[in-house]
């Protein structure tokens, strides 16, 4: 008995020391996760918690996240499942999936392998946040020289899985069973959404011919009514119509099911015959085809150019990471040097520049950085920094920095880009890539109206082309019309031949002002339309009158060099482009403007409040800049289609990098529409209204313009002065009348104290009146 007591006593003691150490683990390890998990997500653990989250970040990287999950996990099973085996496999596999997540981490980081650089050439680790930590790096760089990208992908898939098989306790044999359940599931899903999509299409046919058929028996009863005689071939029209309908829904009927609705057939007259009704049944389908197509048979198909007419890019961007690397450091050396704590977090680079992320403390004040712009300049041995403070939306200060190698961006990679497939607008605003590389497509009626200013030769007509050829590649004439103003002759004269155009492009100053007076009118016509229709827009317009010919296409005008309008008639085109600017975007009509002369005598201040989407190249000076974006900065661009946009709806202006398109792509895309029709009497009839418009505007400047011309012939003198006293008006309605006579030829110009020279004959005055010469 003795005996069996001492023997039970031994067997307790060796119990208990295993209970109370396995619970002391458990312990430990929760306690050691919630720690950590402190150290990596706040800063108010002090110098400990600092340290081990540098510490832990600078191994593993954003990895250290997965690091306390998987030490809740061990616990948690450890106590549900104390076998000691179980618990080895389940540290291994813990283990394993903390590294992968590390290997995963780098392989997707922006630039991979950046420690084996950093260590190679001396560089802080610090410079630039990687995802992976030091352990994933450098396990990653040795798989990638080893096995290559695609190696490495396959052998980081095969260990997770087996990682997370193991860790998770998972029944493979049962995840295959449940896998390729699933695929049947799916495949037996689409195959009923393939039958189901199917019956709907034979329905949705059967319902069109139902409904064409409905509409030419009601065209024939109508026919009926009028011609009694008649009759008896419109009961045999429908009832051949019927049987018509009989026989389309039995051969589109897979299952041959009887039909509660078909007609029997006992009730038609078997004394029709079938050869002559079928034969006026086709002609009568013809009939309402074309009916229901109204104008699209008679107008041709719009083509869409081909995107092969564009120069395809040949070379590829590369990224010079060994600038990016030796550029952050001196970046931060710099601002150490003026004793400002920043460091750079992210790099974007893009074609022609590279924009450094750097976030500063928090005790920093931006306009220091700012200020430091001639400093980094320098010590970066490159012109024209651009900084700013701060970027929208992030709490850093941008260093844009040009590229040492610039790469162009081609209009084929941007029209050829899934973003200006799915763009929605009618009107795409095609511009190029930004500084992060990403496509910069925005809508011209977003604008609503736009200008573009720029130094010559920074890009400023490439980008008119650009945007004119993306609406040809978007747009067909039937929702776009295009009014080009060229006043220099030779930019835009090449499109002559494109379908879009209202009217020829417009040369001529004098006549570019009756053009912008035409397009007044045109908008003052479009909104009484709309009142009369009880419609606010054109959307709200074109959507009541969609698939009929009142349909209204939306008009762009664009003006390649606004300063020499201003020169032969400023005050006209600046009322015209005060007029459309305020009221035409409702009307569908939108204005581009482009200068290279970006002068407040140009850009007046009434063109830029009603114009609010600037798009600025490289100008020459600061207050250049000013007069079209309001703010400096323009003067540092880099120029070749370097460029500032602001629209309306951006709080800051984006550097973009523009399309580039050539004069031979411009030729070929025009060529492609050459053999295409267009409507021609339009234009000749909108040539013949801008023409009136420019009569009436000669003729009825003034209404006492026919009186003073009366005073000068018979009285024989053309001074202001003298106009001023017979017609009891002022200095300067005397000045513009007599202005107008000269412009006009009825008189010569002034010779000082001299009389002018009076050119305008009775016979000539007589006629403008309408009276008959004795």
């Amino acid at each position: 008995m003795a005996n069996s007591n001492r023997r039970i006593k031994k067997t307790t003691k060796k119990k208990s020391p295993n209970f109370e150490i396995n619970n002391l683990t458990r312990a430990i390890l929760i306690i050691t996760a919630i720690i950590l998990s402190l150290c990596f997500l706040t800063t108010k653990m002090g110098q400990v918690g600092l340290f081990i989250n540098n510490i832990f970040y600078l191994i593993l990287g954003n990895a250290v996240v997965v690091l306390p999950i998987l030490m809740v996990f061990i616990t948690i099973n450890s106590y549900l499942n104390s076998i000691e085996t179980s618990d080895i496999l389940l540290i291994i596999s813990a283990i394993a999936i903390l590294i992968l997540s590390s290997i995963f981490l780098d392989s997707i980081s922006a630039l991979p392998g950046i420690y084996k650089n950093r260590f190679a050439f001396g560089i802080d680790p610090w410079i630039v946040g990687i995802n992976g930590g030091m352990l994933g790096a450098y396990i990653n760089s040795i798989l990638l020289n080893l096995f290559g990208s695609l190696g490495l992908t396959i052998i980081v898939i095969i260990l997770t899985s087996i990682s997370l098989v193991v860790f998770f306790n998972l029944d493979y044999q049962e995840m295959g069973t449940n896998i390729a359940i699933g695929f049947e599931n799916l495949s037996a899903k689409s195959k009923e959404l393939a039958d189901s999509a199917k019956e709907k299409s034979i329905e949705r046919k059967n319902n069109k011919e139902t409904k064409a058929i409905d509409e030419q028996r009601s065209k024939r009863e109508k026919i009926k009514i009028n011609h009694p005689s008649l009759m008896d071939s419109d009961q045999a029209f429908a009832e051949d119509n019927r049987k018509k309908s009989v026989k389309f829904q039995i051969e589109n009927d897979d299952k041959k099911e009887e039909d509660p609705y078909i007609f029997d057939q006992s009730e038609f007259d078997s004394n029709v015959e079938p050869e002559k009704i079928s034969a006026v049944t086709e002609t009568d389908k013809l009939e309402i085809q074309k009916e229901i197509e109204g104008k699209e048979d008679s107008t041709p198909v719009y083509e869409y150019p081909p995107i092969s007419l564009l120069n395809r890019k040949r070379k590829t961007d590369k990224i010079d990471k060994d600038e990016i690397y030796e550029n952050s450091r001196i970046i931060e050396e710099t601002m150490e040097n003026f004793g400002i704590d920043a460091k750079v977090e992210r790099v974007n680079s893009g074609p022609t520049v590279t924009c450094y992320e750097l976030v500063p403390a928090s005790n920093v004040r931006l306009s220091r950085i700012v200020g430091l712009a001639d400093n980094l300049s320098f010590s970066l041995a490159s012109p024209d920094i651009r900084i700013e403070a701060p970027i929208p939306g992030k709490t850093a200060v941008g260093i844009e920095v040009p590229n040492r190698e610039k790469s162009m961006v081609t209009l084929e990679e941007v029209i050829n880009s899934k973003a200006f497939e799915e763009n929605k607008s009618d009107l795409p605003l095609v511009l190029g890539k930004d500084t992060d590389g990403g496509i910069v497509i925005s809508a011209i009626d977003e604008m609503p109206h736009l200008l573009i200013a720029g130094a010559t030769g920074s890009g400023k007509s490439v980008c008119v082309n650009s945007i004119i050829i993306s609406l040809l590649y978007k747009t067909s004439p039937k929702d776009l019309r295009l009014i080009l103003i060229d006043p220099k002759i030779v930019e835009l004269g090449i499109y002559n031949d494109i379908p879009h155009l209202l009217i020829p492009v417009v040369t001529e100053p004098k006549k570019a002002a009756s053009t912008l007076a035409w397009a007044v009118e045109e908008m003052e016509r479009r909104y009484k339309t709309f009142a009369e229709n009880f419609v606010k827009d054109i959307r709200g317009y074109n959507e009541k009158f969609a698939g009929t010919d009142q349909k209204l296409a939306k008009i762009v005008i664009i003006i390649d060099e606004l300063a020499d309008l201003m020169m032969v008639a400023s005050n006209e085109v600046e009322d015209y482009i005060q007029r459309l600017t305020q009221m035409a975007r409702a009307a569908g009509m939108h204005l581009i403007i482009a200068t290279q002369r970006p002068s407040v005598d140009v850009i007046t201040g009434i063109i830029k409040a009603n114009v609010p989407s600037r798009i600025s190249f490289a100008v020459s000076s600061q207050v250049d800049s000013r007069t079209i974006l309001g703010f400096a900065g323009a003067e540092k661009l880099l120029g070749k289609g370097d460029m500032l946009f602001h629209p309306s709806f951006y709080s800051k202006p984006k550097r973009i990098q523009g399309a580039f398109v050539s004069a031979k792509e411009v030729d070929r895309v025009v060529e492609f529409f050459k053999n295409r029709e267009y409507d021609v009497d339009i234009s000749e009839e909108i040539i013949e209204e801008i023409q009136n418009v420019s009569d009436t505007k000669k003729l009825d400047a003034d209404p006492l313009f026919m009186d003073a011309l009366k005073l000068v012939l018979y009285d024989e003198q053309a001074s202001i002065s003298y106009l001023q006293r017979k017609l009891s008006i002022g200095y300067s309605r005397a000045a513009r009348i007599v202005d107008t006579m000269e412009e006009q030829g009825f008189v010569g110009p002034s010779k000082g104290s001299k009389p002018r020279d009076i050119y305008i004959t009775e016979e000539e005055y007589l006629k403008m009146l309408g009276e008959d010469i004795d």
